[in-house]
């Protein structure tokens, strides 16, 4: 088959979550099909790799997206006077979208496939081909949790907006929270709408697809979504290989994107609330927050006693080297976290919440700790860092689980053969 690939993210470097998913599930493709690639770039750095992308597939066309603030606060006030979502209208270019009818015409896909959700408007639905809309994450979901995570002290956090429009302010304003309020049912009525147009919908985790077809169901009870299965995020297990962490270890360690909205809250959450707690029984344990682009409350931490604030890092194994336990507090967010997997496949020990840990076939106790709340969450890490045989078994454990269920190959598998049953004309 001829594949039109549309990628909100430029796959390379694989510096994210999201990246590492858009180029696997592409080289996947690629291995059985004529693919055509068409993705935003963001900087100069993602430009030079073009090449590198033009190895995988086909051919490769790029558009530059830019998001600056008067265009940010223009795509609010007009997302707002015409009823539409602000998450998905703010990444209109006319730019894709000629570059994708022009593709059409010149290619002649067989099929498209939608990269994120925010792709889906540059495809015309009743077009001549047939529509595959793979979903990173549950978008809605994520705003709607953010919006209501609620604080130790039992305030709603509301801080929504920053995921709205973060490059706006740093902290939300109350015109922003009582925005964040009305974009996130619009966003699930265009999501949900867009999967009932598809061919075939595709999610990251068994939880991702129920909760669309709840919803579904909720708002259109005479439709079902038949047409959504799910293949899980990967993990590259030759490059996260089991590595020797330094014995002794107090040192709680984090890996992931500084600037998304629910990693940054996830965060400041464990310094505030949980590591303090951590230290009454541990005073030497540190903290390093390792990823790209920091936000400054992120970045703020790093003039912390004990805690270090690393940035974007080139090889995630060296640092996880000196981990004596790898943290996931989220509170919020949808979908599968890559940081999971490749910490597991690493062997490294990981306390998580149940949130961080939707999505993925683990048991608690057997391949990582999951605690909710904080008194919880921190005797979980206290309990990791003062037992060695608990942290060696967790990492064993957690590697034998990724090698069997989350290899890229058989993720690839899973994905090759549901092109077969679904698009096979």
């Amino acid at each position: 088959m001829r594949i039109l690939f549309l990628a909100h993210l430029f796959p390379l470097p694989l510096d994210s979550g999201g990246k590492i998913k858009s180029y696997y599930t592409l080289r996947a493709l690629a291995a059985r099909h004529e693919v055509r690639a068409i993705a935003f770039i963001r900087s100069d750095e993602e430009a030079t790799l073009i090449p590198e992308l033009t190895r995988v597939c086909a051919g490769v066309d790029v558009v530059r997206l830019e998001r600056g603030r008067c265009r940010q606060a223009r795509d609010l006030l007009g997302s707002l006077a015409r009823g539409k979502s602000f998450i998905i209208g703010r990444d209109f270019r006319a730019d894709m979208l000629n570059a994708v009818t022009r593709a059409v015409e010149e290619f002649r896909p067989d099929v498209v496939h939608i990269d994120h959700l925010q792709m889906a408007q540059y495809v015309d639905s009743g077009g001549p081909y047939r529509v595959v809309l793979d979903n990173h994450n549950v978008e809605s979901m994520i705003i709607k949790r953010v919006a209501e995570t609620v604080d130790v002290e039992g305030r709603s956090i509301r801080n929504a907006a920053r995921w709205i429009s973060s490059s706006l302010s740093a902290n939300a304003s109350p015109l922003q929270r009582f925005y964040a309020g009305l974009e996130w049912p619009k966003l699930q009525r265009y999501e949900l709408a867009t999967c009932r147009r598809c061919d075939l919908v595709l999610t990251v985790s068994e939880e991702d697809k129920a909760t669309l077809q709840m919803l579904n169901q909720v708002q259109h009870d005479d439709q079902s979504l038949a047409n959504v299965e799910c293949v899980p995020i990967g993990v590259d297990v030759d490059h996260f290989r089991m590595i020797e962490r330094a014995p002794g270890s107090l040192n709680v360690l984090s890996i992931g994107t500084m600037y998304w909205p629910p990693n940054v809250d996830s965060m400041l959450y464990f310094s505030r609330d949980i590591l303090p707690l951590v230290r009454e029984q541990i005073p030497d344990c540190t903290l390093t927050i390792a990823g790209q682009r920091p936000v400054e409350s992120i970045q703020a931490l790093g003039r912390e006693p004990g805690i270090t604030v690393t940035g974007y890092v080139d090889d995630e194994c060296e640092v996880a080297r000196d981990c004596g336990v790898f943290i996931v507090p989220l509170r919020s967010g949808s979908g599968v976290r890559v940081k999971i997997l490749n910490a597991l496949a690493m062997g490294l020990p990981v306390v998580s919440t149940s949130v961080g840990a939707e999505g993925l076939d683990v048991r608690s106790g057997e391949h990582l700790l999951i605690a909710d709340g904080v008194a919880e969450f921190a005797q979980a890490v206290v309990k990791v860092l003062r037992d060695p045989e608990l942290a060696d078994r967790l990492g064993r454990n957690g590697r034998e689980l990724v090698c069997e269920k989350y290899s890229w190959n058989r993720v690839g598998e899973r994905l090759l053969g549901l092109y077969d049953k679904y698009l096979s004309r």
